[in-house]
């Protein structure tokens, strides 16, 4: 799908939105509250091809998508909130074939055009992007949790698929978990699976996978961040939150072979435990 189309493909029908730079400003100039911080995105595109977390998430989500949707050669992905575009890069080098995806910050599309050349959509914050009906395959990577209206936002992803059309999302689990590192993320909540699974339906989709992951990464996480906030004193929290981010090679290497077993373990049986929560939903009218 080109810019052109895409754009042919928003709500307003017939408006004239900019083209700018390959990106289409599908913009109002009406900000929500913040649900990032986009100078963090530099360094996601820094350490995200090294970093167990990602990596593992990317392999995981891959998975899924091949054995819950065996169709995917014949659908388009649109990308909600691409991020980096690491994930959108690695997708798309898989065999997923990109119809385009779209974040609220020029930051963020700056580094996704260096990766593909897939359409480009910038948004406002805080609502819901003026897309079309029409699509049969939506992600929604760790995006969820930073949206205010979370159960609108999953009505409005249900309504703009084709009957028979797939979302795939992640978000991080256990409500326990939730601390200033998430605040400082711009997380609005972490997920019980329950509370996932429920709002999905309540939106209208069929579950097809509902799974935790990085279960090994519990444990360390809680871990870690205790004793962060000990030495809150010496350093402040964003500083903590760039030292998770951190690739250190012997941890790195430890946490893939841990979350690359887990792996196998989710091909069989889903998971009630982790930092995080895949799920896989089809819209159930087709």
């Amino acid at each position: 799908m080109s810019v052109g189309a895409l754009g042919a493909h928003c709500v307003p029908c017939g408006a004239d939105y900019p083209l700018r730079d390959g990106v289409l400003h599908l913009t109002a100039g009406k900000q929500g509250a913040p649900g990032y911080d986009p100078h963090y995105f530099a360094t996601l595109a820094e350490v995200e091809s090294r970093h167990f977390w990602f990596a593992a998430r990317r392999r995981l989500v891959r998975e899924a998508i091949g054995r819950a949707v065996p169709d995917f050669g014949q659908r388009r992905l649109f990308d909600i909130g691409c991020g980096s575009g690491g994930m959108l890069a690695y997708l798309a080098s898989t065999g997923i074939p990109l119809a385009g995806a779209c974040d609220a910050y020029p930051e963020s599309l700056q580094l996704v055009r260096r990766r593909t050349e897939a359409p480009l959509v910038l948004i406002d914050e805080g609502r819901l992007p003026p897309l079309a009906s029409g699509y049969s395959l939506l992600s929604l990577f760790d995006v969820l949790e930073h949206i205010d209206a979370d159960e609108e936002t999953l009505r409005f992803l249900h309504s703009i698929l084709l009957p028979g059309g797939v979302l795939v999302l992640t978000v991080p689990a256990h409500p326990f978990l939730f601390d200033e590192m998430d605040r400082i993320a711009h997380n609005r909540r972490r997920y019980r699976g329950a509370e996932l699974r429920d709002k999905l339906r309540g939106a209208g989709f069929e579950i097809r996978l509902l799974t935790h992951f990085m279960a090994a990464l519990v444990p360390s996480l809680l871990v870690v961040r205790s004793v962060g906030r000990l030495f809150a004193h010496r350093l402040d929290a964003s500083a903590r939150r760039n030292t998770e981010l951190r690739v250190v090679p012997f941890v790195n290497g430890a946490m893939s072979a841990l979350v690359a077993l887990e792996r196998y373990f989710v091909r069989w049986r889903p998971l009630s435990f982790g930092t995080s929560i895949l799920a896989v939903a089809r819209r159930g009218d087709g």
